[in-house]
């Protein structure tokens, strides 16, 4: 009988915590409030790879293979640029890149890196070796 009750405590607790229950630490009256975190701001998001920063999409790979053969291609997602911006590099670029899509690689870059977007948070190791100016 003991060991039966046992297993129902055991099997509860199992249940509980397998949805989600008592996975948050209990609040104490000495704990300290969370920091507000802005309407715009980014979620902390932790990149392996360069590859991980950029959204999966059949245009990722032509970034990727593109405009890292001629750029450290983490410097392109940072600094939010216009659609207006995007716009005048793809242009600039229209003779450079050849054999790809150049407004397909564009139209991801401004939908998924412009200006309206969060800035994703890049480490630092992916921007070694500087970023040219975009």
């Amino acid at each position: 009988m003991r060991s039966t009750a046992l297993a129902r405590l055991l099997l509860g607790g199992m249940l509980f915590a397998a949805c989600g229950g008592g996975s948050e630490a209990p609040a104490t009256e000495s704990a300290a409030p969370a920091a507000p975190v802005a309407a715009d701001a980014a979620p902390a998001v932790e990149y392996r790879t360069v590859a991980d920063v950029f959204p999966d999409a059949p245009e990722k790979a032509m970034v990727l293979n593109n405009c890292a053969s001629c750029h450290n291609v983490a410097c392109s997602v940072i600094g939010a640029r216009s659609e207006d911006r995007w716009n005048s590099l793809r242009d600039a670029h229209r003779e450079r890149v050849s054999g790809a899509d150049v407004d397909a690689i564009f139209r991801y870059l401004n939908a998924n890196f412009g200006a309206s977007n969060p800035e994703p948070k890049i480490p630092p190791a992916f921007l070694e070796g500087g970023c040219t100016p975009f």
